[in-house]
């Protein structure tokens, strides 16, 4: 079996479907320049394969194996290799019946991956198979040999190598599994041992244990029978007595009832004795009231209206007597303060006469003085310290060495001047000879032309005055009309600004909304849309009055946006809630069918306010130690809000019956203090009930708030409006005069600047003609000269002066420095000297301001506090007096009330006594209707305790029947015969009381260490124990038999190692021969230290004969000759395991021309039947082959070309004129 061709489709860079092949059996070589695709057949190869380690392919996930990546509008990548079967000894067992095997890989950038066989899509795992059977594993591959793969070879130990050779003759497999195997009996051994331990320590005298407990058990169970018997005997005894005690509960019930029948007729009778007595005195009474009740009637009206006379009099006269009383208080207490303000201003005016006889203004005078001598000292001690010049003024003063240093600097500026005034002067004279040679070499040709153009600069100069005026006058307008329309600009910039904010907010909040159609019933519009933006800015703009309000999101605003979540969570779904007027409207709105989903509206005439009482949260605030009003630790969410007051019974329906707390500690304080127990959130947003509920959790950052963006919709929106009005405003200003002024102005400045340009040019004309202005600038250069020379005189004076300055700084320096020290300590002496007497006079001064300024000020407050004394007496005084008259008054008419009163109070009882006379027939009348109901209460009490007895006694009857019936239904055996069950005389009451007292102790102490499932657990027991005992003894038993096998196939293996090695170095020495004639390798057994002796199995190692020398390194060979050897031990590898394909990868980089040439005969001797399919750029290489394909790269997309004119039989001995042709047809195919 051998691979026919390969179809690639969308794979790396193989953009179009491409077709490599015909394949030929045995030798295919692929060539062409980097990167032009060659290595991407091998890697489509490998992915066909099922190849699991994508580094090996350059690829991090496998949609990378799409063109592109699937970027370039192709999402699919397909490879299919077909295979050759025709030759079935090398076949797969699977596939022997088809001629030709077709396998396909797919891969789509979605990351659906199939494969298919001939057509029919397969599971991976088949594919694997397949692959597996004809020994083409490509994740343990030895068909496929990388440049790398040469390298690490050469660089192995001699462990590593004998690795190889375990790996060629497939005992590496078994090594791998006789490791496990006795890993796994190790494991097995300690298992072993434990379940011995266990059997021993455990699980027998467990086993004891659980037999001596079912022993117990046993015995248990009797006694529970035992029990049960005596149980039963009782159950009879007590049946027997309920029997009888129901038959003389019987009797006892039929006697009271015949008492209580008796005393109902008895009382029966008296009530009927009653109702004629009571109507003897209603008839009586109403024979009376016929008679008397009119006259006392009316004798009860009077009083009532005398008592409620006297009692309004008394009231008032109250009154007017406590207004006397505080009016005569509070004159006297003016009074008081009216003699004690006397005494104090007639002392004030003493205090004011001696203070102001002294001498507080000589004081002050000579304080002064005093501060102003001080402030002299201390500045003439700062200057003498500082090295200042005290004759001249304190504002002037400076340093004397100061003064000196700005001298010499003034002296070295003025030579520095000197110097350029004279360079000037030299420049000045070399320029007045220059245009006096220019004056004159000029002829007098053109001097009428200079007039001309004269006459014309002097009219452009009078047009660019005109320009300039009119553009002043235009200025203002002109630049407002900029300014307008810079800030037109500005806002139109702002609003695209705030309606690409707004956007977002809008699509946000449209999704909390109740979005419905109004506008057929303009009643049903919501106020938070009807309330425009414009009426919030323009007062003149009145908003429509609606019933429906709008959700509460939208009318309400936060006074702290840090709040935001804990309001969302307090209100819930309430928050998105619709508000109307009333139940009507609410009920409308419904029917109306104009909602877009399902709403919950709030009547403000239907709800209720669950808000929490101020008491409460201010409880609350105590229990958080809330210090003051600032302290927000714990709040009402109604205080963090903003609202219309017309909405105030939604927004407490929707937030006031929840408090916002910090954190969750006070949350769950107050939420659960029993005076407290009010709902609560945190600023987090976890809630607490008090029914002891907790939701919430951390709130995703990410998650918009509906308060805080409503908020800034609004303010965003408010913006807008207010920028559309400016633009409105500024759009009129811009259309009236301001629009004409500012083309004016354009049109002048434009005028101006072609009129400045033509003057340019008028300049330059003139240019020409200037001996006139050569006059001029002669006449200015001479004046320039004189001013220099006036300059340079002015120095020089300056300069002397200066000089003497600093001869006499000098000196008074000198002078300064010799008496410094005694001018410094007399200073400080005075210095000290005015400040104690300053100190002194202060205290003078101090006291006799303070008493002549807090004398007078005294003076004049008391004498007008006793002005304002005097005119409220008067007032009291008058007002005391008309009191008095009307105390006088009111006492007056409360005594005629009082008589009145008395008078009629007599004629009343006169009345009662009359008709009390007349009622004596009635008197007597109710005392017997009292006697007898005395009589009915006491027959009732009989009654009341004969019933009481009745029920008492029917009840325990009752009770008795029910005992009686429950024990025949529990126990039906107690129905018949049941005297005949037992031999209650062999077995009386009390005898089976005590044994089933006895037995109950006896249980109990049994039951303490009783097991139910005793039985069970000990069969269950008994049951593992032994089969366990079998397990051990069977697994001791296979332990035996593995370890025989183990130590069988050990030989077997070394004696298959051993063939292989021989086998391997046969090859070995005639590849690496074939490849670098006059050579010849071996792999050897590496020498063990401790027996000095070749050992298999500590490792093999290279031996490379060069010449017939036996190398004693690896490092005397070149890099070359070292990549042949483990080319070679590859090959001989390969060759003892032989593949139907190999696949070598760039293996002769690392060689040269020759060696790439033995390569190609060594592949056509030593694996005539294998197919070879090498990546290659060498010549010495793929000139071997029987196939050979060329692979370009045009614009990111990668084709092959088929070459088959190399037959691969050409030896070296061919003449060289075909060798030549041979070259240059290879060279024409290469470039």
């Amino acid at each position: 079996m051998y691979i026919e061709e390969i179809i690639l489709d969308g794979f790396k860079s193989y953009q179009r479907r491409t077709v490599v092949g015909k394949f030929h059996p045995c030798f295919n070589a692929i060539t062409g320049l980097n990167g032009s695709g060659k290595s991407n057949i091998l890697d489509s190869i490998c992915f066909v394969l099922g190849i699991t380690n994508l580094s090996q392919i350059r690829i991090n996930k496998l949609e990378e194996l799409v063109y592109k990546a699937g970027q370039a509008g192709i999402n699919k990548a397909s490879v299919s290799i077909v295979f050759n079967n025709n030759n079935k000894s090398n076949s797969s067992p699977l596939y022997k019946d088809y001629e030709k095997i077709t396998v396909t890989r797919q891969i789509a950038t979605g990351g659906r991956n199939r494969y298919l066989i001939n057509g029919l899509v397969v599971k991976p795992s088949d594919v694997t198979n397949f692959f597996h059977s004809v020994q083409l594993n490509v994740n343990s591959s030895h068909f496929l040999i990388m440049q790398g793969r040469i390298t690490k070879v050469i660089n192995m130990k001699p462990k590593e190598l004998l690795s190889m050779i375990e790996e060629a003759a497939g005992t590496r497999m078994y090594e791998a599994k006789r490791l496990q195997s006795l890993k796994l009996i190790e494991k097995k051994d300690s298992k072993l041992a434990e379940i011995s331990h266990l059997l021993e320590d455990d699980i027998i005298p467990k086993l004891e244990r659980l037999k001596k407990e079912k022993a117990d058990y046993l015995k248990w169970t009797n006694i529970n029978e035992e029990i049960e018997m005596y149980e039963r005997i009782l159950k009879l005894h007590k049946y027997l007595q309920i029997c009888k005690e129901v038959e003389e509960s019987e009797v006892k019930v039929i006697e009271i009832r015949v008492q209580k029948e008796s005393c109902e007729q008895e009382i029966n009778m008296l009530i009927d004795r009653i109702n004629q007595l009571e109507k003897v005195v209603h008839e009586e009474e109403n024979k009376i009231a016929l008679e008397w009740s009119k006259p006392l009637k009316e004798c009860r009206d009077k009083i009532s209206e005398a008592e409620s006379n006297v009692s309004k009099t008394q009231l008032q006269l109250n009154e007017i007597m406590t207004d006397l009383g505080e009016e005569e208080a509070n004159l006297k207490d003016m009074l008081v303060q009216k003699a004690e303000l006397e005494n104090k201003v007639q002392s004030s005016a003493q205090q004011c006469g001696r203070s102001q006889s002294g001498s507080f203004e000589d004081v002050d005078n000579e304080l002064n003085n005093l501060k102003v001598k001080l402030s002299n000292a201390k500045r003439k001690l700062q200057a003498l310290q500082t090295g200042c010049d005290m004759s001249l003024d304190y504002k002037e003063q400076k340093s004397l060495r100061q003064a000196l240093f700005d001298v010499q600097k003034e002296l070295s500026d003025i030579k520095v001047k000197e110097n350029k005034f004279t360079l000037l002067i030299i420049e000045n004279e070399k320029s007045l000879s220059s245009l006096k040679l220019k004056i004159a070499k000029r002829t007098n040709n053109g001097k009428s032309s200079v007039d001309k153009l004269r006459d014309e600069y002097k009219e452009l100069q009078n047009s660019i005055y005109k320009f300039e005026g009119d553009l002043l006058e235009l200025k203002k307008d002109a630049e407002l009309y900029e300014k307008l329309s810079l800030d037109k600009k500005k806002l139109e910039i702002e609003n695209d600004s705030l309606e690409q904010q707004l956007q977002p907010l809008e699509m946000f909040i449209r999704s909390f909304q109740c979005i419905y159609n109004a506008e057929s019933n303009p009643k049903l519009a919501v106020q938070a849309h009807a309330n425009s933006i414009e009426s919030l800015l323009d007062p003149s703009i009145k908003p429509t009055k609606t019933s429906v309000k709008g959700c509460v999101f939208e009318l309400l605003k936060l006074r702290d946006q840090k709040y935001a979540t804990a309001l969302e969570v307090a209100a819930g779904g309430r928050l998105y809630n619709m508000i109307v007027e009333t139940s009507e409207d609410g009920k409308q709105l419904l029917n109306s069918g104009f909602l877009k989903k399902r709403t919950t509206l709030i009547p403000l005439d239907k709800i209720i306010d669950p808000s929490i009482s101020k008491k409460t949260i201010d409880e609350a605030r105590k229990l958080a130690q809330c210090t003051d009003d600032n302290d927000l630790r714990v709040i009402s969410s109604l205080d963090i809000l903003e609202y219309d007051a017309e909405y105030s019974a939604a927004i407490k329906y929707c937030f006031g019956h929840t408090l916002i707390c910090e954190d969750e500690q006070l949350a769950k304080l107050i939420t659960f203090h029993p005076n407290i127990s009010v709902r609560t959130v945190t600023m987090k947003g976890d809630i607490y009930d008090p029914s002891g509920t907790l939701s919430g959790g951390t709130v995703s950052q990410s998650q918009r708030s509906i308060l805080i963006s409503f908020q800034k919709y609004i303010e965003l929106k408010i913006q807008l409006v207010k920028n559309n009005f400016s633009i409105n405003d500024i759009k009129k200003k811009l259309s009236t005069n301001l629009g004409k002024s500012a083309d004016s102005y354009r049109h002048c400045q434009r005028q101006l600047d072609i009129n400045k340009h033509q003057l340019a040019l008028l300049e330059e004309k003139l240019s020409k003609y200037k001996e006139e202005s050569f006059e001029e600038m002669i006449d200015e250069l001479i004046r320039q000269k004189d001013d220099y020379h006036k300059e340079i005189a002015k120095l020089k004076e300056n300069q002397s002066t200066l000089q003497k300055d600093a001869e006499r700084l000098e000196n008074e320096i000198n002078v300064f420095e010799t008496t410094r020290e005694v001018r410094e300590n007399s200073l400080e002496k005075d210095i000290e000297k005015y400040k104690e007497d300053i100190k002194s006079l202060s205290a003078v001064h101090e006291k006799l301001k303070n008493e002549t300024s807090s004398s007078r000020i005294e003076l004049e407050a008391a004498k007008a506090e006793i002005k304002l004394i005097n005119s409220t007496v008067e007032m009291k005084e008058i007002s005391v007096a008309k009191l008095k008259e009307k105390t006088l008054e009111y006492e007056k008419i409360l005594e005629s009330y009082k008589v009145d009163l008395k008078e009629k109070e007599k004629v009343l009882k006169s009345l009662q006594n009359e008709m009390e006379s007349s009622s004596s027939c009635i008197r007597d009348t109710k005392n017997e209707i009292k006697r007898v109901n005395k009589l009915i209460l006491r027959k009732e009490v009989d009654l009341k305790k004969i019933s009481h007895d009745f029920m008492s006694i029917n009840d325990k009857y009752s009770h008795k029947l029910k005992v009686k019936d429950s024990l025949i239904k529990k126990h039906e055996w107690l129905r018949n015969g049941v005297e005949d069950l037992y031999n209650l005389e062999k077995y009386p009451y009390n005898l089976c009381i005590q044994k089933l007292e006895e037995l109950d102790k006896l249980q109990n102490t049994l039951s303490q260490n009783i097991n139910r499932r005793i039985l069970n657990l000990y069969e269950r027991a008994n049951s593992e124990c032994t089969e366990l005992i079998n397990k051990r003894d069977i697994v001791m038993k296979d332990k035996e038999k593995i370890a025989d096998v183990i130590s069988d196939l050990d030989l077997k293996k070394r004696q298959a190692m051993e063939n292989t090695w021989r086998t391997v170095n046969t090859s070995f020495g005639s590849i690496f021969s074939t490849l670098l004639p006059n050579a010849n390798a071996e792999l050897i057994a590496v020498i063990n230290p401790e027996t000095n002796k070749e050992d298999f199995y500590e490792g093999l190692e290279f031996r490379v004969s060069l010449g017939g020398i036996w190398k004693k390194s690896l490092s005397e060979l070149s890099g070359g000759q070292r990549s042949l050897l483990a080319l070679s031990l590859i090959l001989a590898m390969l060759r003892f395991k032989p593949a139907p394909v190999y696949i070598l990868d760039e293996i002769d980089s690392a060689l040269d021309l020759g060696h790439t040439q033995n390569i190609g005969y060594m592949i056509k001797e030593h694996f005539p039947n294998s197919q070879f399919i090498i990546v290659s750029l060498k010549e010495g290489m793929f000139n071997k082959a029987n196939v050979l394909f060329r692979t370009e790269l045009v614009h990111g997309v990668s084709s092959i070309h088929r070459f088959e004119n190399w037959d691969g039989n050409e030896d070296e001995n061919q003449p060289p004129e075909k060798l030549h042709k041979r070259t240059t047809k290879e060279k024409e195919l290469r470039n």
